[in-house]
């Protein structure tokens, strides 16, 4: 029998996929989770009833709603192309009426069809079960699926691949096995043709596949029984039951008739299932270099050894290794016949599985030729996939804004970035894309204030270039982002004109447009309903984008301009939308807090517990006015869930147990959490660590957390690493008024500095020769920039060790830090750890300057004696700041035991510390890596090497832009020379007297003259 924390689990599984869908709810969310344990309960006693009808009531279904999918103008549905009088408009609005006046013009009799496509707006109890059927009925039906689907597959522990109850979200995130999908197809195409080898390409995919496919095959004993192998309980079958019952309940009320709801995440398991004996069949009859299938899109690569001369001729020679499976469409009024995979628990269900005809593709791929064709399509995925690692910019003037904008959204000319890509819509989309993230980092990093004259020129131009038709069609699902944008930087009279050009593309659309639904071959739905459930979708959407990213506290210019633009817009409103419109900005405030409570606003809920300097808290309302969860314990598992969440709610100061940590949607990640635990390095707080991260994160750490041993050395497992990798050492400026406005917790006035930045972590990222670290001086960057450029740089495979700005704290203190952003794979997959180290006191100069400018004292927020050493996998190092270099006993307490010290600095007596780093690698017989500001200089790499020419490995002062030099140091050489007991002749200087090893850096010496 199902449980009440069986139910918390689902839904708390159900909320992650739900946030993620296609254009969920979030009022509906924030409305049902604000009763969640009467609403849970109630829906348990239905689940355990006798009673199964429940799951057909339109109140458990839900409703059905549309989306936009295209707009076809008649002239270029008849072959023909529409060049108007042959202008070229500048002005997509002007080239619509100009098209529109030209069918009038000819008397065409058709109107633009503006096509939709029937999407699920299911009740909240329907996710919930969905995901309970996941849970309890679907891991089982997808373990059985073959490596072959990649997409949509549910996500499942590291250890014994079990499905993962713990995890938020019932789904393996999607980009990595879509990149896994499309790269191994390319690779083994690769190969082939490096073996002299004739290929065969064959890209398809499924007609409307979620429209045309009915889940009823999946109570079919047929298909458990002999092809999945699945034997159900008596309760797993009356879940699989009700769910199936639902599914086909809510498709007899869409104006379809039939299919699974496309936006309930569970569908994504559906569609994978149905054609599990198509991988099957290709996986063991046909053979392949490889076959891979992302839900319904097909690669299939093959050696042309029959030598096929047709695309007819390879589909006839695929049919006949089917079993009868596959073959043509003998019922298709298509000339060219389509192609149709069909079983007979398929067809007991009527459900039809059709391959586009002009979707299937053949590729012939031979010889030199066909490996510039693929090392073609390899340029094109690099090139998208540096635009997507790069960091965000903006252009250098306000005027190109408008100039880039148009560039993303212009599809000539674009080249597909894989062989299944015969259409550019999936490019322009990843091309606006890239600058709408670009404009979103720059949100989250900066004041409005600093950038406001290019968000403008961007608002601009999204009005003039995509609230326009036809390019709204194509772009239409980035409208929630780019509104969340306008109203958390205040944006209130570019809002103003967003609504206004949705206003007016609304009325176009149902003036000139004739309206259908895709798929639909019947007209059981007129022009007016698809008009009214698509306009209100996107209103609610409106809506709720603007509730979502609504600050808590408006800045006296954004009072004015709400009252100004938008209190008062209501006119209209009701025209197209059942929404009422709020007049007082205190409405959409409150909202904003219940949205935030249950992290469904624009800021996550995390923020309410990070370090002020680490995130901006213009969205981050009081902590006294969250939401706690009510019979927490009811709901979910005390010692799984409930102790972690309390315990993480201590961290950041919150009592109770609040919602937003409970059911997050974008929880804590691992190098906040490593932030927010103070004692997380140490043997005794990883236990409460790993109870967080269990909780929160939805698995469990092993034994190999980074920790602090017994003799005080942190040690970061991290693989095994070369001996031999590169430092790149920074030249950076901050501004002397940068750091008084640090200081003084006031708006940095170096308006450039965040660009430069960005343009020099690019240049590191891009480099062919691959850094190990990245090293940045004393105080170069605020705290609340530190971890997104590490997580940038973490996906290079570049630590990240950088001065930050001063941390403020109670009584007037400042602490003065270094962080350390190291890699580390001792969980499984990559990720990164945050080390912090305080300066323990300021230098003589600084700690005047904070006293005269603002009266502050600069103290360690954690004290040490001895600098603490840090071993990196291999590699031992440690990090002292500045002045702190000059202190002798530091410099006695690390001989022996580091392979290398970086000293981050701003310091201006370059002079002498010039003696000190040339004294100190060879004293303490270490590499020293020394980053200072750019307009004192001197940073530098130096080793202890016998011939002087040698021991500057680089050093570089001055310029007047940032860049940076990246050396190579070689640790197991300099280990090698420091295991001798008598000193070698070369390549180093001979240790110096009193000298000793550590025992875990010693290794085996090298033989002189070997």
């Amino acid at each position: 029998m199902v449980g009440l924390k069986d139910i918390g689990l689902a839904y708390r599984k159900a909320k992650v996929d739900l946030y993620y869908s296609s254009h969920p709810s979030m009022k509906s969310i924030v409305e049902y989770e604000g009763e969640l344990h009467q609403n849970l309960s109630d829906l348990l006693l239905r689940i355990n009833g006798l009673d199964e009808t429940w799951v057909t009531q339109p109140t458990f279904l839900g409703a059905w709603t549309l989306a936009a999918k295209s707009v076809e103008m008649p002239l270029e549905e008849k072959g023909q192309k529409n060049n108007g009088n042959g202008l070229i408009f500048s002005s997509p609005a002007e080239k619509w009426d100009n098209d529109c006046s030209t069918l009038n013009a000819q008397k065409v009799a058709e109107k633009p069809n503006a096509v939709f496509r029937v999407m699920a707006d299911c009740s909240l109890d329907f996710h919930v079960l969905s995901a309970l059927w996941m849970m309890e009925v679907g891991c089982l039906f997808d373990a059985k699926l073959s490596s072959s689907a990649y997409g949509n597959r549910l996500r499942r522990r590291q250890k014994d691949k079990a499905f993962s109850k713990l995890s938020l979200g019932s789904f393996s995130p999607y980009l990595t096995p879509f990149r896994n999908w499309r790269d191994k197809g390319i690779e083994a195409m690769r190969g082939a043709l490096d073996m002299g080898k004739k290929v065969i390409a064959v890209t398809a995919d499924v007609n409307s596949f979620y429209h045309e496919l009915n889940p009823g095959f999946l109570e079919s004993g047929a298909f458990l029984n002999e092809v999945l192998g699945v034997t159900l309980t008596n309760e797993q079958k009356k879940l699989n039951r009700l769910f199936i019952t639902g599914l086909e309940a809510w498709a007899k009320n869409t104006p379809l008739g039939r299919g699974i709801p496309v936006g309930l995440p569970a569908s994504g398991v559906i569609a994978n299932l149905a054609l599990v004996e198509l991988d099957r069949i290709i996986e063991q009859q046909v053979m392949p270099v490889y076959y891979g299938r992302y839900v319904d899109d097909i690669l299939l690569i093959m050696e042309n050894g029959a030598g096929f001369q047709s695309k007819t001729e390879l589909w006839e020679w695929l049919f006949s290794r089917s079993s009868g499976k596959l073959g043509w469409d003998k019922n298709s009024e298509d000339n060219n016949n389509e192609i149709i995979y069909q079983t007979d628990y398929l067809n007991a269900c009527d459900s039809k599985i059709k391959f586009s005809n002009d979707k299937n593709k053949v590729f012939s791929i031979y010889g030199e030729a066909g490996k510039d064709l693929v090392n073609s399509i390899a340029c094109h995925i690099y090139k998208r996939a540096s635009e997507w690692r790069a960091m965000p910019h903006l252009p250098h003037s306000p005027e190109q804004v408008g100039t880039d904008l148009l560039s993303a959204t212009q599809s000539d000319g674009e080249a597909a970035d894989n062989l299944r890509k015969a259409d550019t819509l999936t490019m322009l989309r990843s091309s606006f894309a890239i600058k709408l993230r670009d404009l979103e980092a720059h949100e989250r990093d900066l004041s409005p204030d600093v950038w406001q004259e290019h968000r403008r020129a961007f608002f601009r131009a999204f009005t003039q270039h995509v609230l326009v038709l036809p390019s709204f069609f194509d772009l239409a699902s980035y409208l929630p982002r780019i509104v969340r944008l306008a109203v958390a930087c205040e944006d209130f009279s570019d809002l103003r004109k967003i609504v206004g050009s949705l206003y007016f593309l609304c009325d176009q659309i149902k003036t000139q447009c004739n309206l259908s639904v895709k798929s639909l071959n019947v007209s059981s739905i007129d022009s007016d309903e698809i008009f009214t459930r698509w306009s209100e979708k996107i209103f609610q959407i409106l809506y709720e984008s603007i509730v979502s990213a609504f600050p808590p506290r408006l800045s006296e210019k954004g009072r004015e301009d709400w009252l100004i633009y938008m209190a008062k817009y209501s006119s209209g409103f009701d025209y197209i939308s059942k929404i009422s419109w709020p007049i007082s900005a205190k409405v959409f405030q409150s909202e904003q807090v219940r949205y935030f409570s249950f992290d469904l606003a624009h800021t996550p809920f995390r923020f309410i517990g990070l370090p002020a300097e680490m995130v901006s808290r213009r969205g981050v309302p009081a902590k006294n006015k969250i939401v706690n969860c009510t019979n927490a314990e009811e709901l979910l598992n005390n010692e799984h869930v409930i102790n972690g969440v309390r315990k993480l709610a201590s961290w950041t100061g919150i009592k109770g147990v609040p919602n937003g940590l409970l059911f997050a949607t974008r929880p804590y990640n691992l190098p906040e959490l490593f932030i927010l635990h103070r004692e997380a390095y140490s043997k005794s707080g990883q236990d409460d660590l790993r109870k967080v991260v269990l909780s929160v994160r939805g698995f469990r750490l092993n034994n190999k957390i980074p920790y602090i041993d017994k003799n005080g050395v942190l040690q970061v497992p991290d693989g095994e690493k070369p001996s031999k990798f590169g430092v790149a050492v920074c030249s950076w400026k901050t501004n002397i008024n940068s750091w008084v406005a640090a200081a003084m917790c006031a708006p940095d006035p170096d308006i450039s500095r965040y660009a430069r930045l960005n343009r020099l972590l690019d240049s590191v990222i891009s480099q062919p020769q691959h850094s190990r670290y990245l090293v940045l001086p004393e105080l170069a960057l605020p705290a609340h920039w530190f971890i997104r450029v590490a997580r940038k740089l973490q996906g290079r495979g570049i630590s990240l060790i950088s001065g930050v700005e001063y941390l403020h704290a109670r009584k007037s203190r400042v602490h003065n830090q270094v962080w350390a952003s190291l890699s580390h794979d001792g969980f499984g997959f990559p990720s990164i750890m945050i080390y912090r180290q305080d300066k323990q006191l300021p230098a003589l100069h600084e700690e005047v300057e904070l006293r005269n400018l603002a009266g502050l004292k600069m103290q360690p927020a954690k004290k040490w004696k001895t600098p603490p050493i840090i071993k990196h996998g291999d590699f031992r190092f440690a990090m002292l700041v500045c002045s702190e270099l000059t202190n002798i006993s530091y410099r006695a307490a690390l001989r022996g035991g580091v392979d290398a010290i970086f000293v981050p600095e701003w310091n201006q007596d370059t002079e002498t510390f010039n003696a000190l780093v040339e004294s100190a690698a060879l004293d303490v017989h270490a590499y020293i890596v020394q980053c200072n500001d750019r307009q004192y200089g001197d940073s530098r790499i130096r080793a202890p090497f016998k011939d002087s020419w040698m021991r500057d490995l680089l050093r570089v002062k001055g310029g007047v832009t940032d860049y940076c030099v990246i050396g190579k140091i070689d640790v197991k050489a300099l280990r090698r020379f420091q295991s001798h007991h008598r000193s070698p002749s070369n390549p180093f200087k001979p240790v110096p007297d009193g000298f000793e090893i550590t025992h875990d850096r010693k290794i085996l010496p090298t033989i002189e003259g070997e």
